[in-house]
This record gives C-alpha cells, structure tokens and sequence, in this order.
C-alpha cells in the first residue's frame, strides 16, 4: 500500500488522468463531426458537378450537339494561340499597314 505522503501525489494524478481522458473523448468526438462534415461537403460538391454536367449535355442536345465549350471558353493555351495570332496579323506599331 501507498505510504500517507504518497495519496495525494496518486490523487492529482488520478485527476489529471481522468481530465486527459475527458480531453480525448471531447476531441474524437470533435473529429467525428468534423469528417461528417467533410464527407457531406464532397457528397454535396460531386452531386452539383454531376448535376452540371447533365444540364450541359441537355443545352447541347437542345441546341443540336456539341458546340465547343460553354460560354466561348477556352483553353489556356487556346487562348494564347489566338492571341499570337491576332498580334502577328496586326501592322508594327507606328507602321502603315502594307
């Protein structure tokens, strides 16, 4: 058995025990509604992409088939060809065109 000097060391650290394991529970508990959440919020972002995907194969099929991207948008490397493009079409600067 404990001597008498040693019972109040064993109950502090018993308490801090005890206080350790409320600190534990309280965190998983918090990491469940964390990854919860996390899960609602990927279920919630693949239903709206898989939703976008279908209301845009439905404007294309309305419209007669693919037209290229929505909204005219493009590749980044699309767009810099078209800009390349227009910049060698245009006259030099301060030049009449030929």
């Amino acid at each position: 058995p404990p001597s008498p000097a040693m019972a109040p060391a064993l109950r502090a650290l018993r308490n801090q025990l005890q206080e350790k394991d409320a600190l534990i529970r309280h965190l998983e508990s918090d990491y469940e509604r964390s990854r919860a959440q996390r899960e609602r919020e990927e279920r919630l972002l693949v239903t709206a992409w898989y939703n976008m995907g279908l209301a845009v194969q439905q404007q294309e099929s309305e419209a007669g088939g693919p037209r290229g991207p929505p909204g005219g948008a493009q590749s980044f490397l699309a767009q810099q060809r078209l800009a390349t493009a227009a910049r060698r079409a245009r006259p030099p600067h301060g030049r009449p065109p030929n």
